[in-house]
């Protein structure tokens, strides 16, 4: 059986990529969309050329996380990662076992 061991406070994912976070730098991150009814896009790329616009970033991957479900992704330290909407909230972890 995995064990999540949590490595920072949970915070709300930014609503679009020019201010996408690399989450504490963490390899692995939990996804939890807290939006009772609504979906959304939870969106990892690389890392951005600038603080203020997502200029040279490129996405990875995408994944649709229905109401109240969660999720565990894997990222690289340097990947950003940002949502669709603010209801999405992002946790550092490791997984263990």
């Amino acid at each position: 059986m995995s064990v999540l061991k949590l490595k920072g406070a949970s915070a709300a994912l930014v609503a679009n990529n020019s201010h996408a976070t690399n989450i504490s730098s963490a390899t692995a991150v939990r996804v939890f969309n807290n939006h009772a009814t609504a979906s959304a896009l939870v969106t990892v790329q690389t890392v951005s050329d600038s603080a203020t616009v997502a200029t040279g970033a490129v996405v990875k991957g995408s994944i649709q996380l229905a109401a109240q479900t969660g999720q565990v992704l894997r990222k690289d330290p340097t990947d950003e990662v940002f949502g669709s909407a603010v209801t999405v909230l992002s946790t550092p972890v490791s997984v263990e076992g």
